[in-house]
C-alpha cells in the first residue's frame, strides 16, 4: 500500500510538475506575430497571396509555372462543353415521348382535385368495380387492384395511384435536356386512362362520373390517347 500523501506534498509535486510559466510581458508586435491575423486590421484573405519571404529561386519558379497556364484553353473547354450540351438536347428531343411545352400549364392541369379515398369510392360505389388499394414500395404511392366480375378471380394491378390529393392531369418532371423523368404529381385521369386501355372501365363511365374532357391545350395528350383508343377499338 502506498504511503499517505499530505495536501502540502501534493501541492508541491503539482507545482514542480507544472510547465514553465509563459512570459506575460510581451510587446504588442510579439503578440500580433504569434496570433496570426486575429489582431490585424486587414482582412485575412488579403494576405493569402502575399509572402514576403519568397526567395529569388521561388519567384523564378512561380514565373516559369505561370507561363504554362493558358486561359484560352479553359475557355475552349467551356465552349466545347456548351456545344455538346446543345447537341445532346437536340438529340434528346427525337426520343422523348412528352415535351415540356405539353406540361407547362400546371394550374390548368390541376383541374378538379380528388383525394385517393374519394377516387376509389367513385370506382366502387358508382361504377361498381371490385377494387382496393395495396401498399406500394414508394411511401407517396399506393397500388390499385381490380377484380373483374368475369373470367379469372385473381385481382389485377390497374395502376399506381398518388396517395392523398391528386390533380386531374399528371404533372411531369423534366431534366435539363427536356427529357421526362417521372410524374411529380400523378393525375387521376392518368389512372382512368390506364384502366380504360385495360378494359376495366368504359369511356362512358369516365364521362358520367368524372366529367367530360376539356378541349384545351393542357388536355390535348389525354384527348389524343382516348381518340386513338377509340379508333383502334
Amino acid at each position: 500500500m502506498s504511503a499517505h500523501v499530505s495536501n502540502q506534498d501534493y501541492m508541491e509535486r503539482w507545482e514542480s510538475s507544472a510547465p514553465t510559466a509563459v512570459d506575460s510581458h510581451l510587446t504588442p508586435e510579439q503578440i500580433k506575430k504569434v496570433q496570426g491575423t486575429r489582431n490585424n486590421d486587414d482582412a485575412p484573405w488579403e494576405s493569402y497571396l502575399v509572402d514576403e519571404q519568397l526567395t529569388p529561386e521561388m519567384e523564378s519558379a512561380i514565373a516559369e509555372y505561370s507561363t504554362r497556364i493558358h486561359d484560352d484553353s479553359s475557355n475552349q473547354t467551356k465552349e466545347e462543353l456548351a456545344r455538346w450540351k446543345e447537341g445532346n438536347a437536340e438529340v434528346a428531343k427525337e426520343y422523348q415521348f412528352v415535351a415540356p411545352d405539353d406540361y407547362n400549364n400546371a394550374e390548368e392541369r390541376m383541374g378538379r382535385i380528388l383525394h385517393s379515398s374519394e377516387f376509389i369510392n367513385i370506382l366502387r360505389d358508382k361504377i361498381g368495380l371490385k377494387c382496393w388499394y395495396r401498399a406500394h414500395p414508394h411511401a407517396d404511392k399506393i397500388t390499385l387492384l381490380v377484380q373483374r366480375e368475369f373470367g379469372t378471380q385473381e385481382a389485377e394491378i390497374a395502376c399506381w395511384v398518388q396517395l392523398g390529393f391528386m390533380p386531374e392531369l399528371s404533372i411531369m418532371r423534366f431534366d435539363d435536356h427536356g427529357v421526362p423523368l417521372n410524374e411529380s404529381h400523378r393525375g387521376y385521369r392518368t389512372c382512368l386512362l390506364q384502366m380504360l386501355l385495360k378494359g376495366m372501365i368504359t369511356e362512358a363511365q369516365i364521362v358520367k362520373y368524372f366529367g367530360p374532357a376539356k378541349m384545351t391545350p393542357a388536355w390535348e395528350r389525354y384527348n389524343t390517347t382516348v381518340h386513338s383508343w377509340r379508333n383502334q377499338k
